[in-house]
């Protein structure tokens, strides 16, 4: 097997144990964290929303200094900072000092995993490069199928201090792990991406220049920022509370649960499968389709809370949201170069901010009208005007050639 995939599987780790400790796992923790400390679903995604804020800030800071500094130790130092804070928000009384913690875990998924995941990925491989976004991306999603059921009988039987004990100490394994597998790129041990003998010729790669300087008087940059910066914010916000959600519906607590696992578990598979449509049409062709099937999915929540019609909604809004993150960096390096990768990818990360304000939408509006429907609305609309930034955005990137490389 080709030593990328092995780099691969580690990021996807990164990303399962993360990604998933501050985003679906919270399915598990939100009812049982309001009823020991008084907190309101409002008060919570607040928390969450100034928390992702955080994170997606570190996103562009991430990628500088990816290309500054050793993946490889990049990767170690979020697998233990992450560690450590989940396994202390356990013994959190005070709103504010879970967020700050939160915070922490927050930013350190885009070290193990997250950003650093994506750019060893954009440096291994090439011809496969949307399949292996896909895998690394996969994590995420497989996480919201495996951990919220994991944490539910752990928060039952032991309490929640123990449960974010569990998932704290697990996270910290990941660091001896990445040091122990993780190289930075392929040539590093004498190989070369896809494991072909010589590096492919990257058929989109930009003349040298200064990628983000150009991006930032690019049109269709901003377009394309502004697109996902939406359609994320609105996976974000309504993956994370599925539970509640269907709880609110009158779902027992393990049926409801297990709905929101299986949409993650639709999600997983799709990231991959959204992955082969990059490599075998076009990601701009795959970033159309997403989008337009993202607001049909999230339409069907208005259908009669029947169980078809829970379980379909699952499925499809699963499938769509998750391969947003697949989509993102491939059309990245699509439009503006795998070479160029992580300049482009911090411009376009700086609207991914954007995904911060789908947790306090829906906790509001919960706390306001005890429904999540007006979200929904809120949220269909968003999904429009992503839908039609991708006409803007469509087309690759030309360069300035009156700049040069950063």
């Amino acid at each position: 097997m080709f030593y990328g995939w092995k780099v691969g599987l580690v990021s996807l780790s990164g990303n399962f144990m993360l990604q998933g400790c501050v985003t679906y796992i919270m399915n598990a923790f939100m009812e049982p964290l309001c009823e020991a400390n008084g907190w309101s679903r409002g008060q919570i995604n607040l928390g969450m929303g100034l928390a992702v804020l955080a994170g997606q800030i570190a996103m562009p800071v991430m990628a500088s200094l990816s290309a500054r500094f050793s993946l490889r130790i990049l990767m170690v130092s979020g697998a233990l900072t992450g560690g450590v804070a989940t396994f202390f928000l356990g013994f959190s009384g005070n709103i504010w000092t879970f967020t700050a913690l939160y915070t922490i875990s927050c930013v350190a998924t885009q070290a193990c995993g997250g950003v650093v995941g994506n750019a060893l990925v954009s440096n291994w491989f090439c011809r496969y490069r949307g399949r292996a976004f896909g895998l690394v991306n996969t994590g995420t999603s497989f996480s919201g199928a495996v951990l919220p059921l994991l944490a539910l009988p752990l928060i039952q039987a032991f309490g929640i201090r123990d449960a974010y004990m569990a998932f704290g100490a697990a996270t910290l394994l990941l660091a001896p792990l990445s040091w122990l597998i993780v190289r930075d790129s392929p040539e590093a041990m004498g190989l070369q991406p896809d494991g072909n003998a010589s590096r492919p010729q990257e058929p989109h790669a930009l003349p040298d220049r200064n990628v983000f300087s150009h991006m930032a008087h690019n049109p269709k940059a901003y377009a394309l920022g502004l697109a996902f910066g939406l359609a994320l914010l609105v996976a974000s916000g309504v993956l994370s509370q599925l539970k509640p959600r269907f709880a609110d519906v009158g779902l027992e607590a393990y049926p409801a649960m297990l709905l929101a696992c299986m949409s993650a578990l639709f999600a997983a598979f799709a990231k991959y499968a959204w992955g082969a449509v990059c490599d075998r049409f076009t990601p701009i062709t795959a970033t159309r389709a997403v989008m337009l099937l993202s607001f049909a999915s999230l339409a069907l929540g208005f259908l009669p809370p029947t169980r078809p019609g829970l379980i379909l909604f699952c499925i499809a809004f699963g499938s769509c949201a998750g391969g947003l993150w697949t989509i993102l960096p491939a059309v990245t390096s699509h439009c503006f170069g795998g070479d160029n990768f992580l300049p482009a990818y911090k411009f376009v990360s700086l609207f991914i901010l954007l995904r911060c304000l789908g947790f306090p939408i829906m906790g509001f509006a919960h706390d306001l009208s005890g429904s999540y429907a007006p979200a929904d609305v809120i949220f269909l609309i968003f999904l429009l005007i992503s839908f039609a930034l991708t006409f803007v955005a469509s087309g690759r990137a030309e360069p300035d050639h009156n700049t040069s490389r950063a």
